[in-house]
């Protein structure tokens, strides 16, 4: 008798045979036990090991500008190398399930460090609607949307909207991205949350989260915030 486990296992197989799955990093095709990205691009990720979450290279960039509790970031963020590729492939490529299953796996490695605890809400950085139809869809709701997944934490779409279609961020200086994303967001009065997690893809100087946490304290000004993104862009 076969148990269920390797019935299962043999269907997968078959599956695999007829519809090969594949890296979305290196584009090598995946072996049954490796979801989204292979083994192998999965070890070259450069990822943030520190601990501290009030103090690193992450939250600093929000101290005395906004009221910050934790601060961090899954990997670091370079344009040659696996992270482009997986923020590319996250952003451009019709992937919101690859976001969706970084924001488990971001989430599954920060629940055990206790991350999460007294957070009321997720709330991912808004796309504008432009921007939300060039793309079909917004990767931070997606990163967010994992996240959620494990740490059954709200995400809340409604709390903020992006009303100013702003140029990208990516050859900006840091006082011209301040500038790009001044009065970029506005945010709905009287939410119902005190400590609030702001997710986003990438932050570089921090300039997008700062604008969107600035817009939720002009009408909220108990709310704290944290923050967690994919990627921390290397100076």
């Amino acid at each position: 008798m076969h148990s269920m486990a390797s019935i299962k296992t043999w269907f997968t197989d078959f599956y695999n045979v007829l519809s090969p799955r594949f890296c979305a990093i290196c584009g090598e095709k995946l072996n049954t036990t490796e979801q989204k990205i292979c083994s192998a691009c999965l070890i070259r990720l450069p990822y943030l090991r520190r601990t501290d979450f009030l103090d690193n290279e992450v939250s600093r960039l929000f101290w005395a500008k906004i009221p910050i509790e934790r601060g961090h970031s899954f990997m670091y963020y370079h344009k040659k190398g696996p992270s482009h590729e997986l923020v590319m492939k996250m952003k451009y490529n019709h992937r919101p399930d690859l976001c969706q299953w970084i924001g488990s796996m971001m989430a599954r490695d920060l629940v055990q460090k206790h991350y999460f605890e007294g957070i009321d809400a997720i709330v991912p950085v808004p796309l504008h609607w432009i921007r939300f139809i060039e793309r079909g869809y917004n990767q931070s709701y997606y990163i967010s949307k994992g996240i959620s997944d494990v740490t059954k934490i709200q995400v809340s779409t409604s709390w903020a909207k992006r009303i100013k279609n702003n140029e990208t961020q990516t050859h900006k200086t840091a006082s011209e991205r301040l500038i790009n994303v001044k009065d970029a967001f506005q945010a709905r009065s009287r939410i119902p949350a005190r400590h609030i997690l702001l997710v986003d893809d990438v932050t570089t100087t921090g300039s997008t989260l700062i604008a969107l946490a600035l817009a939720i304290l002009k009408e909220n000004p108990d709310v704290v915030f944290s923050v967690l993104t994919v990627g921390k862009a290397l100076d």
